[in-house]
């Protein structure tokens, strides 16, 4: 593995920001295209978007907003009101390389945080550079990609993965299956040796960037390089498809946070999830 050291500046999360812009993006509108009854909905706001997918949920959220200039007081108001007007609180990622004036016009309309999360990012190596590919096999788990039929599979694996104790079973399944479709997006299994599913994950490209998300592992197999698999896998396969970043983002000391770490992403800042409820 080949690592290098990370630079972060307003550049580095302007990137990291409008992938993370163009992910939720791209939910909504398959969510719109496939589940029209959610009433799923995008809106363009200073420089970044909105995204509603289903009420009181953190992926109806807005991302990359003040990005690219000072934010008005008029656009917090349309974050609000794009929020409000489908009956769900407003929430927003908001990087601190963002310009000043946008957790100042949030702080003046209430808003208050919700948690913060730590990114982290990886270089990619040249193609020249990579004298192997990373290994998608590791400790007897192995990682492929997800076919587009097996859907249906990956949604249950995944919410199994993420159900916590005593949790009853998900009645979004639909939506999570509209997000397979997603343009610039794959998804990945971690298999056993004897072929049973040991965890997921996914990874969504945007302009050389590759976010990787919803890595989880069934409790089971946990213990076992399935994460290590699952993100060696999707690395790979955004150094294929181009990308010369990826990154991730994870609970700040979780033990997703380490299993990143130890695969070659280093931690470069928190991103806050800001809230204002309307009820």
């Amino acid at each position: 593995m080949i690592s290098r050291p990370v630079f972060v500046d307003r550049a580095l999360s302007a990137r990291i920001e409008a992938a993370e812009a163009a992910k939720v993006e791209g939910l909504a509108r398959e969510v719109a295209a496939r589940v029209p009854a959610q009433r799923a909905a995008v809106a363009v706001i200073a420089g970044g978007r909105a995204a509603f997918v289903v009420p009181h949920a953190r992926i109806s959220r807005a991302a990359g907003l003040g990005m690219s200039g000072p934010v008005e007081a008029r656009d917090v108001e349309a974050l609000e009101d794009f929020y409000a007007s489908r009956g769900t609180a407003a929430r927003i990622l908001v990087s601190p390389f963002a310009h000043p004036s946008l957790l100042a016009r949030l702080g003046e309309r209430g808003f208050r945080l919700e948690s913060l999360d730590t990114v982290l990012v990886r270089h990619l190596a040249l193609a020249a550079e990579a004298h192997a590919p990373e290994p998608t096999a590791r400790g007897g788990v192995v990682a492929r990609r997800a076919a587009r039929e097996e859907a249906s599979a990956w949604v249950a694996a995944s919410l199994s993965a993420f159900a916590l104790p005593g949790e009853p079973p998900s009645d979004r399944v639909d939506l999570f299956e509209a997000g397979f479709h997603q343009p610039g997006t794959a998804y990945f299994f971690a298999s056993l040796t004897d072929g049973s599913v040991a965890g997921v994950g996914a990874v969504c490209v945007h302009e050389r960037v590759a976010l990787l998300f919803a890595g989880a592992t069934l409790e089971a197999h946990r213990g076992r390089g399935v994460q290590r698999a699952l993100i060696d896998a999707r690395v790979a396969y955004a150094r294929d498809v181009g990308c010369d970043l990826a990154y991730s983002v994870a609970e700040a000391g979780s033990t997703s946070q380490r299993n990143l770490e130890r695969a070659g992403l280093v931690a470069v800042y928190s991103q806050a999830m800001l809230i204002k409820s309307f009820t």
